[in-house]
């Protein structure tokens, strides 16, 4: 049901306020008192907040009336497009609050406000306090159009703005040549996902006849989007949905830091610490697991795309984790468990657990945001720039008590503690995975889902080691900066960091501590009561997102369930032995050195993308480079210019002022026009209708023409000054035979003049020889009579029992991808007088477009499709 009330206008007011507050901060931020700045900044996003919230109790009241209540707000028609089908698709600037973007838009706009108010404190200071307000605007009025578009082009808008602020915010302090580089970085690797956003978009519209996610959803549930794609990929032919989504998964990948495109976020810490818990928690990287659940009626009818999700996401949460237990700075750690839990949340939705991966979503932007403003209130207490080092911390809990109190609510969360946010929404997760291991119809969902299970597990028991190894190593045992000793220590008396730092952090604590109880399990562990009906998370997305029933078989949630807080007590047990009050690292003692520096390397993925794709690149470019200064510079352009000036030097010597040189020059150029006229000019050009033949020369001046159509010597037309002529070509006028190979697919066409000795039949020089099967190669051509003549190469001749294959002229035939067609050649000859009497004959040789009636007999040889294979 689209509800036509007056308040819909909100959701356009909820993106142009924090707009209109990046454009004022923009333009007139540095004439402006900082607590103006903040004022626009800060209250901007506190009106959009306001206005969601509004919107959001709206809704929430219309769901009493109907279960698939929206609050639309059409604003303009934006421009059509005109399919290859003929239909014309309008694509609207609409905006959509439903119960997934309702969500998501309290999100953005309740976390990203928060995060706002809390750069006050941290980047007040900064003489680029008000661009940083600016982009942060732009960035959330970004996300709310991602967030809120009715369709995918609106949607897309949202999408490239984010990662255009995402460069502008990772890359703020750009004098530094690192920070830049991290932000273009993260700039061009969103680029080559953005290029699978925009093939999947055009699929869909291609598909669907729309732009509009809720008319691609439907066709997706009318089974629209299960007939094979036109192409076969890999030698199978998959659905239109499964290349469909692997496409927008592509882009996915990128947006949300997934295999192999994750490698921008770990650098996007080179960004102030805002920035990285605004782009790390609630915003930009969750908008690729936003889109699945937008899209999941269209996912869910594709096991083999959900699969590639599922076991992506699952890889990725493990290589993630891999390298986060051994990393040595703050903002780094969280980065990689960033990139881990979003695997978390593709898992979900690979195993079709679609709500309880945007659960995650949701719980994860408290503790996440929580743990980055964390990081920063550490850094601003100890002075620590750009990130801080987690062995030369320690013993924060008494200097940094509120700071150590918000950290270890969020640090519990995302361990998936009883009864905090993570542990709800972790173990939903977990019991989808486990839910499709009991799919008794499903191979391949069945060996995914025992993949994704284990491999999950995995990745929650580092989860909750190295987020526990962060917190005794910064917050546990003695300041190891006190002494001032050691390599660049931080300030040896750290403080508490100012109200409005703190204030966020509490907030963003109670959040992480509480909101899992909006997604309270369908069937508790152990005791199997049922929850179902006070789980309001449940009921309150089925009517937008998609995905598999919840088992409520005991066996299969205990399963779940037992991994889940085994994982956690396992991961939390040994951080507790390992760094508890200790200095030292213990993992780096007990593992491998070579192991441990690897994982520290990250793997070396950015050395392996760089000697296989980024250095070749640039190895080109440096060519392309050179061939540009050298060819392009030099010969395209100073060689011309080197033309022109001499010719200009040498024609400025002829202007010397002597009359009888220019006399000279005269008369040269009026020799020059004599024997120009002097002398009659001509060519000959042919046009066709039916069988007639339309002979034309262009008109001279004091011209005339005679015409030997078919050049036997007798000119069928007297002088005259028309310059044109018909005629129409019979058996007797034919010079020869072409054979014409032409490719079906390209075009490309050759010709062959053949006689009545055999000749090769080149089918290689219009189509490549590795599309070309054995009966489509090796023919020989000839003339014979009327007809063509084809044999294989080397075989039996007629007399010893093999048959050649005539072909009638003025047919054709087909050899694999190659037409095959002969044409009669004439000639014409055209005979011209000027007015001095001198004349010129001109002969042109014709291939005419169309076959002369065969004799009777032709119906007595083999038939022409033969030809064809």
């Amino acid at each position: 049901m689209h509800v036509e009330a007056p308040q819909q206008i909100l959701l356009l007011l909820i993106i142009l306020f924090p707009l209109g507050g990046a454009i004022i901060n923009g333009l007139l931020g540095r004439y402006m008192a900082k607590g103006l700045v903040t004022l626009v900044g800060v209250g901007s996003v506190a009106l959009s907040f306001a206005l969601a919230v509004v919107s959001f109790v709206e809704l929430y009241g219309l769901r009493h009336e109907s279960e698939t209540a929206t609050l639309v707000y059409h604003f303009y028609e934006w421009f059509s497009l005109k399919l290859p089908s003929g239909n014309v698709v309008a694509v609207n600037v609409r905006f959509v609050m439903d119960s997934l973007s309702g969500v998501m838009t309290l999100i953005v706009t309740g976390v990203g406000g928060l995060i706002h108010l809390y750069s006050i404190g941290y980047m007040g200071d900064d003489e680029g306090y008000p661009r940083f307000m600016s982009f942060l605007n732009l960035f959330m009025a970004s996300m709310l159009i991602l967030v809120l578009g009715s369709s995918m082009p609106v949607m897309f808008v949202g999408w490239e703005g984010v990662g255009l602020c995402s460069y502008l915010l990772i890359g703020f302090w750009f004098e530094n040549r690192d920070y830049a580089a991290a932000g273009r970085k993260a700039f061009v690797v969103n680029r080559i996902g953005d290029f699978g956003v925009l093939i999947g978009m055009f699929i869909l519209v291609g598909v669907a006849g729309s732009f509009e996610f809720a008319d691609i959803n439907s066709a997706a549930m009318a089974g629209e989007f299960r007939p094979d794609f036109p192409v076969w990929l890999l030698g199978v032919a998959p659905s239109l949905a499964t290349v469909a989504c692997v496409f927008l998964f592509l882009g996915c990948t990128g947006k949300s830091a997934q295999i192999p495109l994750y490698i921008w976020l770990p650098d996007a810490m080179a960004g102030p610490t805002p920035v990285s818990a605004l782009i790390h928690a609630a915003t930009m990287v969750t908008a690729g697991v936003y889109l699945c659940c937008r899209l999941s009626p269209l996912f869910i009818t594709s096991d083999v795309a959900m699969s590639i999700i599922a076991v992506t996401g699952t890889l990725t949460a493990l290589l993630a984790a891999s390298i986060a237990v051994v990393q040595r700075e703050m903002k780094k750690i969280l980065a990689y468990s960033t990139v881990s839990q979003l695997g978390f949340m593709f898992a979900a939705v690979g195993v079709g657990a679609f709500a309880a991966g945007f659960f995650h979503v949701f719980t994860h932007a408290f503790f996440k945001a929580c743990l980055f403003l964390g990081a920063g209130s550490v850094m601003h207490a100890v002075h620590a720039h750009g990130d801080a080092d987690i062995f030369k911390l320690g013993g924060l809990r008494k200097a940094l008590p509120i700071t150590r109190l918000t950290f270890l609510a969020s640090c519990l969360a995302i361990a998936g503690f009883p009864l905090t946010s993570g542990f709800f929404s972790k173990d939903e997760i977990l019991l989808g995975a486990a839910a499709q291991i009991f799919r008794p119809d499903d191979m391949l969902m069945t060996s995914v889902g025992w993949f994704t299970l284990i491999g999950l597990t995995l990745a929650a028991v580092m989860t909750a080691f190295y987020m526990f190894r962060l917190y005794f190593l910064t917050f546990t045992g003695e300041y190891r900066s006190a002494d001032q000793s050691g390599d660049h220590p931080y300030d040896a008396h750290p403080h508490e960091s100012p109200p409005a730092m703190t204030i966020p952090l509490v907030v963003l604590a109670v959040g992480a501590l509480t909101v899992g109880f909006l997604g309270l399990p369908h069937v508790v562990p152990i005791i199997g009561t049922h929850l179902s009906d006070y789980s309001w998370w449940g009921h309150w997305m089925e009517a937008s997102v998609a995905g598999q029933p919840v088992p409520e078989q005991m066996y299969i949630v205990n399963l779940a369930s037992g991994l889940a807080f085994g994982a956690m007590a396992i991961g939390i047990s040994a951080a507790w032995v390992l760094y508890r009050n200790k200095s030292t690292d213990a993992l780096a003692e007990k593992m491998p050195a070579r192991l441990y520096q690897l994982a520290f390397d990250k793997w070396r993925v950015d050395e392996l993308y760089a000697a296989t794709i980024v250095n070749p690149i640039k190895n080109v470019a440096v060519v392309a480079g050179r061939a540009d200064m050298t060819f392009v510079d030099a010969v395209m352009t100073k060689l011309p210019s080197f033309n022109v000036r001499e010719a200009g030097r040498i024609l400025a010597r002829l202007q010397n002022g002597v009359v009888h040189v220019y006399g000279a020059v005269v008369v040269v150029g009026v020799v020059a026009v004599l024997a120009w006229f002097w002398t009659p000019h001509s060519r000959i050009e042919a046009a066709f209708e039916g069988t007639r033949v339309e002979l034309t020369t262009p008109q001279g001046l004091g011209y005339e023409y005679r015409w030997d159509a078919n050049s036997d010597g007798e000119f069928e037309t007297q002088w005259k000054g028309t310059p044109g002529t018909t005629f129409e070509y019979g058996h007797d006028d034919m010079r020869g035979i072409a054979v014409f190979l032409k490719n079906t697919h390209s075009g490309i066409e050759h010709r062959i003049d053949v006689t009545d000795e055999w000749m090769p039949l080149p089918i290689e020089s219009v189509v490549p020889a590795e599309f070309l099967s054995p009966r489509d190669t090796g023919f020989e051509v000839r003339i014979d009579g009327e007809f063509l003549l084809f044999r294989k190469a080397h075989a039996r001749t007629k007399l010893s029992g093999m048959k050649e294959i005539r072909l009638p002229m003025g047919k054709s035939g087909r050899l694999g991808p190659a037409r095959v067609s002969s044409r009669p050649l004439v000639e014409a000859t055209l005979e011209v007088r000027n007015a001095f009497g001198n004349t010129r004959r001109a002969t042109k040789e014709i291939a005419l477009p169309f076959g002369f009636e065969a004799p009777t007999h032709a119906s007595l040889t083999r038939p022409a499709h033969e030809v064809v294979r």
